[in-house]
């Protein structure tokens, strides 16, 4: 299942980039929503590093993996995540479209690796349609951040 979002954000790709890169308040965000969550290696958090805690999906409690596999600034980050049976990648891609503007697009996808992965997927796809509208007002609320901040 795959979902995208794409914001035009008025502030410079750098700026964007800074808040798109900012490992650390993605950690302390997900800290919220993900138990003991710990980073390997400890430090400041780059590409490679990996973040380890269980969240409930689904009503169940999984273990989850998360690592930074790409960050090439400013114009891509890449973070895959494991789970139960079913790989996740975030694809962050920016865009300068002038001095003070950068397209953002936040692209999401999940593929199963097992059986209860394709189940779960498959049930999550009965909802696609208010998933896909949840996801792309929060990356119009990041954005809108972004702004606020950078402005």
């Amino acid at each position: 299942m795959k979902f995208v979002a794409t914001e035009d954000v008025a502030a410079p790709i750098d700026a964007v980039w800074a808040r798109v890169c900012d490992l650390e308040a993605f950690e302390r965000r997900a800290a919220q929503r993900v138990g003991g969550i710990r980073r390997n290696p400890s430090g400041p958090p780059g590409q490679g590093t990996e973040w380890t805690g269980t969240a409930e999906i689904m009503g169940k409690t999984r273990a989850i993996t998360v690592t930074a596999a790409t960050l090439a600034a400013p114009t891509q980050l890449v973070a895959e995540a494991v789970t139960d049976g079913m790989n996740i990648t975030i694809q962050v891609e920016l865009v300068g479209l002038g001095p003070r503007l950068t397209r953002l697009t936040v692209t999401s996808e999940g593929k199963a690796r097992s059986l209860t992965a394709r189940l779960m997927l498959q049930s999550a796809k009965l909802a696609r349609k208010t998933m896909a509208k949840r996801y792309k007002a929060r990356i119009a609320d990041f954005a809108s951040r972004v702004e606020k901040t950078a402005g």
